[in-house]
């Protein structure tokens, strides 16, 4: 039988969980939203420009300008969802052990790491907002060059981000960044919480956890659930070692888009 301890425990980490996920949502939906208006100015400017040569440096330009505003306001979106989730990393451990009546004042965790992983972020914002523009440009340019029709270039730029195009692409692109970049810094932020926990709290572990509703849930994550390690030690994530979900030394396959979490462990709890 379970104790209430135990349940408690449960209880707190599904809502957290829970919270994150939601969170992860929002920040995607924001950066569609934006993806969305950077489209319609882009479908704009194509489909009111002279279909000229000399008009090329022109279209571009208001091309450039139009992706280049939305990787900079992606880039503060990502930001800020970055700092909330670096929040929520900390909260994901002290909350699910204040639960069980454990209360401890635990250092506070250098944020430099956040600091980079900001950067880094942003520097995949901006490869995506040059990947569009050229993409496009070079539709525009086979256009002029009769290679395609006006109809097939505002094909390639889609009526909306469901149509097949560039866009649909750079969309899906771009809700990876936000899910990946936001969950792994939150997961950086507990294991470095994880770590000072653990100087006070003797015989505290970490535990891997499967998030929910997940779309496309892989077979090694799920086989991953209920792993119990010491804070310091890796998981085996399928034959991989990660010191938790979407730590950056694993694969791409292993750590992109995944939606898994540790939480704290104690054998006592059970």
């Amino acid at each position: 039988m379970r104790s209430k301890k135990e349940i408690a425990f449960d209880r707190k980490v599904k809502e957290l969980i829970a919270q994150a996920q939601s969170l992860e949502d929002a920040a995607v939906a924001k950066v569609i939203e934006l993806l969305a208006a950077a489209r319609k100015e882009v479908a704009a400017t194509v489909a009111s420009t002279e279909w000229q040569a000399y008009r090329l440096p022109e279209l571009k330009n208001a091309i450039e300008r139009a992706l280049q505003q939305f990787g900079d306001k992606y880039g503060v979106e990502l930001r800020e969802a970055q700092r909330s989730f670096f929040e929520d990393g900390i909260n994901i451990v002290d909350a699910p052990i204040r639960e069980v009546g454990i209360y401890a004042s635990f250092p506070a965790i250098d944020t430099t790491v956040l600091s980079i992983m900001q950067g880094y972020g942003a520097d995949l914002i901006k490869g995506l907002a040059k990947d569009a523009a050229l993409r496009i440009n070079n539709e525009i340019t086979m256009g002029l060059m009769g290679q395609k029709t006006p109809f097939e270039v505002m094909e390639a730029v889609g009526k909306n981000l469901k149509d097949k195009s560039i866009f649909t692409s750079i969309a899906k692109r771009a809700e990876t960044i936000t899910r990946t970049e936001a969950g792994r810094v939150l997961e950086m932020a507990s294991q470095a919480r994880l770590t000072e926990a653990a100087k006070l709290i003797p015989g505290l572990q970490k535990q891997w956890f499967h998030g929910q509703n997940v779309r496309m849930p892989r077979p090694s994550h799920l086989a991953a659930v209920g792993q119990i390690r010491n804070v310091s030690e890796p998981f085996n994530v399928g034959g991989e070692q990660l010191m938790y979900p979407r730590d950056p030394a694993g694969s791409a396959k292993n750590t992109i888009n995944c939606s898994c979490y540790t939480v704290p462990y104690m054998s006592s709890w059970a």
